[in-house]
């Protein structure tokens, strides 16, 4: 199977769950930070990457009617349920839904005012991805991420390597600090973040992608055994539980200077 049928395959199994993406328990956080862009900055066109959940989605329909809203979500399945569940809300006709993939970015060069990427960064090639959303902003344009970042003292990236072992579709989180300047090699320049912690239940998020995948749970807990001290003094390791980072980051794609001669 390739990547793209891996992605939406996974993006159709997360439709409705709200586990990994827009999880009720950080709804009205990521929910604060995106009213926050849009209150302040007034971009016309927004432009969500991924579905999600549905639930943010909905709630710019509701409060913010006076934005065009692009919803780019690589399952097209997962876009005829959306549309299917809230067929009695008139408002859901006048979303822009693209069935297209974060790698060739379906929208045109310069088109968005507004990017949001929240949950799924992760589990996508970032810098591609991250240039593909440079291409489609216009400049001086605002991109918005969310997601979980390494503990800051999480050099060797631990958790990383434990979702690598149960989790085959992720490929990285950053360390808050290297994000920022991966996004600023990309020409976004950093204007605000907010950083919560969450709490995570190990045994639950076995249990959630194992209904997908063939998670070697030995290899797992093997693996948090032989690191045992330092889950339990980054991520607060207690039982089943731990607590990670998630930060919230809003950025400007600057302008590139050119050098005339």
């Amino acid at each position: 199977m390739d990547r793209l049928k891996e992605l939406q395959q996974f993006s159709i199994y997360e439709s409705g769950k709200r586990y990994f993406f827009e999880p009720d328990s950080r709804h009205e956080f990521l929910k604060e930070r995106i009213y926050d862009v849009i209150n302040t900055y007034k971009p016309g066109v927004v432009v969500k990457a991924g579905l999600g959940s549905g639930g943010l989605v909905l709630d710019l329909l509701k409060d913010h009617e006076g934005i065009v809203l692009v919803v780019v979500e690589p399952s097209l399945k997962v876009i005829n349920k959306f549309i299917e569940q809230n067929s009695d809300n008139e408002a859901v006709k006048g979303i822009r839904f693209i069935n297209g993939e974060f790698l060739q970015f379906p929208v045109d060069y310069y088109a968005a005012d507004f990017i949001i990427c929240v949950d799924n960064l992760d589990i996508l090639e970032s810098a591609p991805v991250i240039d593909e959303f440079r291409r489609a902003l216009q400049f001086d344009g605002y991109f918005l991420f969310g997601g979980v970042v390494l503990n800051d003292e999480d050099l060797e990236g631990i958790y990383d390597d434990y979702m690598k072992i149960i989790f085959p579709l992720h490929n990285d989180y950053y360390l808050k600090d290297d994000l920022k300047t991966l996004l600023d090699l990309k020409d976004f320049s950093f204007i605000k973040g907010n950083m919560e912690h969450f709490e995570f239940n190990l045994q639950e998020l076995s249990e959630h992608l194992g209904g997908l995948y063939n998670i070697p749970a030995d290899e797992a807990q093997a693996f948090i055994d032989s690191r045992i001290d330092s889950f339990k003094e980054l991520y607060k390791l207690d039982g089943s539980s731990i607590t990670l980072p998630y930060f919230t980051g809003l950025f400007l794609r600057r302008k590139i200077k050119v050098d005339l001669p």
